[in-house]
């Protein structure tokens, strides 16, 4: 696995190429994803942000060139690349990971309006109701689900991102760390969602075994999430 200092160095590199490359067009540049929470794994790539005033086709061949120019790119380069205009036509409810848990390597986003109540709402809604529909498929039509259980990371990995704003539109905190996060839910289904998105590599085994189960469990978290949206919006309602 590579180190922290490994990291450092990696991003301390990029951000030496893109200002000599852009220069004073470069607005921004961010690290998130594990690295950025510190749940970094031995197969995390390096997820960077790079914001610029604005992109054409030559910018793109640049970046690339950047990019190809890295140490090991194939297997530690990720991220987006985008132009401040793009990413202020973006719904707010797509900017969570841009305003919280990402850490700032080169300048600002001032410009976008951070997300609110109701882009957290949002951002749970479309998760929620994206892993309802991908669960009850692989429920209720004819699938080997020993084998399609192995799609399901990403879904469970969108509940720990739902839980993020769900507990950020409760109780006002962005929880960084799965681990942390747990500290903060007292639903079973919860909890058990993130540590299936937490422990999915040793979990490999107990997919085989019970692969309805853990589809089971996507389908209800999902159901039962958009039914407590439901609820929280008609409790703020009923009290206004």
């Amino acid at each position: 696995m590579i180190k922290q200092s490994e990291v450092d160095q990696w991003l301390a590199d990029f951000l030496k190429r893109l200002r000599k490359r852009f220069g004073e067009r470069l607005i921004f540049v961010g690290l998130h994803g594990s690295w950025a929470r510190g749940e970094a794994g031995t197969t995390s790539d390096i997820d960077t942000i790079v914001v610029l005033d604005l992109i054409d086709s030559q910018d793109l061949i640049v970046f690339r060139d950047i990019i190809d120019a890295m140490p090991d790119a194939k297997r530690l380069a990720s991220g987006g690349f985008f132009s401040i205009s793009e990413i202020q036509l973006w719904p707010r409810s797509e900017l969570m990971q841009f305003f919280y848990g990402c850490k700032t390597l080169h300048g600002t986003l001032t410009s976008i309006e951070k997300p609110r109540s109701i882009d957290f709402k949002e951002d749970i809604r479309i998760k929620a109701s994206s892993n309802l529909f991908q669960a009850r498929h692989y429920l209720l039509y004819p699938h080997n689900r020993s084998k399609v259980v192995h799609k399901l990371y990403y879904p469970f990995k969108a509940c720990f991102y739902a839980l993020q704003s769900w507990i950020l539109l409760r109780d006002g905190k962005y929880i960084a760390r799965k681990d942390e996060l747990l500290d903060f839910l007292s639903t079973p289904e919860d909890r058990e969602v993130i540590q299936v998105a937490r422990d999915w590599k040793q979990l490999k085994q107990e997919f085989e075994k019970r692969p309805e189960y853990y589809i089971e469990l996507l389908e209800r978290w999902s159901r039962n999430m958009l039914l407590r949206l439901q609820a929280y919006e008609s409790n703020r309602d009923a009290k206004t």
